[in-house]
């Protein structure tokens, strides 16, 4: 550890943490507090807030035929299928 190294203590897993120096910087200049995770248990946090996982089944919103997509069918979306999809963007 250099003396410039910031040594933490994770609140999740109490596992020690190192803020380098340029971390310590642009904290500093967005005025965003330290943190108090370590990198894994960061990751694993933002990791829990994507919906990779759940998939639904909805209706095209053009043509109408089933298709999977990970939008919920309570979500305000319009949902369109691969080919409606590319018919409207090309």
């Amino acid at each position: 550890m250099t003396p410039k190294q910031t040594k933490f203590t994770c609140k999740e897993c109490s596992k020690e943490f190192l803020v380098i120096p340029q971390e310590m910087a642009i904290y500093a200049e967005k005025k965003l507090p330290l943190p108090d995770q370590c990198p894994s248990c960061r990751h694993k946090r933002r990791m829990a807030l994507r919906n990779e996982r759940a998939l639904y089944k909805r209706s095209c919103g053009k043509c109408g035929d089933s298709m999977l997509t990970t939008y919920a069918p309570d979500a305000p979306y319009a949902i369109y299928c691969q080919k409606c999809f590319w018919e409207n963007v090309g």
